[in-house]
């Protein structure tokens, strides 16, 4: 159906509310306001906004506390326990809609790309589903693992825009032959599991056995009192013994905000980003320096500014890497002085440092799209403008579409001159109206006279809801293209190509 035509504007709009599973922790306007400024009264905690998520029910604020003036501490936990405080929902989101569940079948190809020793030992994110009297454990199962391999390469994927590589090490498990997260099913009473106030849950948590001081444990929990809310220690230390480095730490998202992002935010604020030395800080805990995972104006005395112009770099941590992250950091820098997040012993340290930042490693953005048809109401230009989908149905972001056409279809990426492409990545379009994932799918090449498959492909999956990436021999090129199949009287889509040299 097309973006205009009645059912679909009804639909888009629900949609926008909650359609959400993976994609990234929009900041900027989305989050423009969400906290009362600060009165004189430095012990003043904000008022409740329960639509936004921004339930201060259980959190004070004691300058003179172990929290100190920029944090806030949960009240009723032992020992105390610090916090940046709630955050309001990404745009697409809602604190009190859910979002749907990945399919079994469509997460079975998925996997972390690095696993380390025998996936119990030492430091380690562990990931909890956390849920009352009703239990929803085997529907989102897969849902949970692949949002936790997305917090993993939203980690990764910044690390080797300063020549490194970070992966979370997590709790892992051999699932049909490939290692994913462990996801632990948490049972707890439903009084504390609604509560607006976090320390009921964490206790109700603790008191099931998740107080290990080498884990930070990454919550998915069903309910709809939060979006996100994570522990943070505030310790710029730049030492292994940082607060940062032990647990037991939590980070939480509610159910309408199961989503990489959020969770990669939440995370990231347990493993020790953003302190408030730090240059861009805001003072609460998080960054001014836009686009970046972690930055966003989180006070109405906070002004935000764009350094970082590619909104792409909404789902990467650290603008310029010189707040919180770096596997790189220059000789005198801040980061070389003060704690850095890539430092962390919850994460596994590849390639550590070494290189220039590369901003922009997806080559995709340089080349010009084109396809075999387009919907009027679509565009072709979507397939590599950056923007990272919230969702298969994206009701915000520029998408490209054929309906009503079906068959095979296909959109090609062109450079000027020939690119070294190794790795791809593909968003498929899927708005449930028409627009469906394919019955299949492959990767071409332009070899000189004619499209050829890539060689060596590691599988074409067809996932909803997330990325897919395919993995291939080298080749040189001028040209890509997404050659799809549609399934009947299906159309087909795309929502975002990225195309590596590695």
């Amino acid at each position: 159906m097309p973006r205009s035509g009645p059912t679909r504007i009804i639909v888009a709009a629900a949609a926008a509310i909650g359609l959400v599973v993976t994609g990234v922790y929009a900041a900027g306007s989305a989050f423009a306001g969400d906290r009362t400024s600060q009165t004189a009264d430095l012990t003043a905690v904000p008022a409740n906004e329960p639509a936004k998520g921004l339930v201060y029910d259980g959190l004070q604020r004691r300058p003179a506390g172990p929290c100190g003036a920029g944090l806030l501490e949960v009240k009723g936990t032992s020992p105390v326990m610090c916090t940046h405080g709630p955050d309001t929902p990404p745009a697409g989101l809602s604190v009190k809609a859910g979002v749907p569940a990945i399919a079994s079948a469509a997460a079975s190809t998925q996997a972390l790309a690095v696993c380390e020793g025998d996936g119990t030992s030492g430091r380690r994110v562990e990931v909890l589903y956390i849920h009352g009297s009703s239990s929803r454990y085997s529907q989102y199962l897969e849902t949970f693992r692949t949002l936790a391999e997305g917090v993993d390469t939203i980690f990764n994927e910044s690390a080797k825009e300063t020549g490194g590589e970070r992966h979370v090490r997590y709790v892992t498990e051999t699932v049909n032959g490939a290692c994913r997260p462990v996801v632990r099913d948490v049972q707890i009473a439903d009084s504390a599991l609604n509560a607006n106030d976090w320390a009921p849950l964490l206790n109700a948590v603790k008191a099931a056995g998740y107080t290990r001081t080498d884990r930070k444990y990454l919550q998915f929990v069903d309910a709809n009192v939060y979006c996100g809310i994570g522990g943070l220690a505030g310790d710029t230390t730049k030492s292994d013994s940082n607060r940062s480095n032990i647990g037991p730490e939590y980070a939480r998202a509610d159910n309408g905000c199961w989503n990489a992002g959020v969770a990669a935010h939440e995370l990231g604020h347990t493993l020790g980003a953003v302190n408030n030395n730090a240059p861009n800080a805001s003072g609460f805990g998080h960054c001014t320096d836009e686009w970046d995972v972690m930055c966003y104006k989180d006070d109405d005395s906070v002004t935000v500014r764009t350094v970082c112009t590619d909104r792409a770099h909404d789902n990467r941590l650290d603008c310029n890497h010189d707040d919180y992250y770096s596997t790189n950091p220059a000789a005198g820098s801040y980061l070389s002085k003060y704690y850095n997040v890539a430092d962390n012993l919850f994460l596994i340290k590849g390639t550590g440092g070494g290189g220039n930042p590369q901003p922009d490693s997806n080559l995709a953005r340089s080349a010009t799209p084109s396809a075999s048809y387009t919907s009027s109401w679509e565009s072709v230009n979507a397939i590599n403008d950056g923007i990272d989908p919230p969702s298969s149905n994206d009701t915000v972001n520029p998408r490209w579409g054929t309906w009503p056409n079906s068959g095979q279809q296909w959109a090609e990426l062109q450079w000027s001159s020939a690119q070294t492409l190794k790795r791809v990545q593909v968003y498929l379009f899927d708005d449930n109206q028409g627009i469906d994932v394919p019955s299949s799918w492959k990767l071409q090449y332009w070899n000189g006279s004619a499209y050829v498959d890539v060689p060596g492909a590691s599988g074409y999956p067809v996932t909803a809801n997330a990325y897919i990436t395919v993995n291939f021999t080298q080749v040189s090129t001028t040209r890509l293209r997404v050659l799809l199949q549609s399934t009947g009287t299906s159309s087909v889509g795309l929502l975002e190509v990225k195309a590596f040299a590695s």
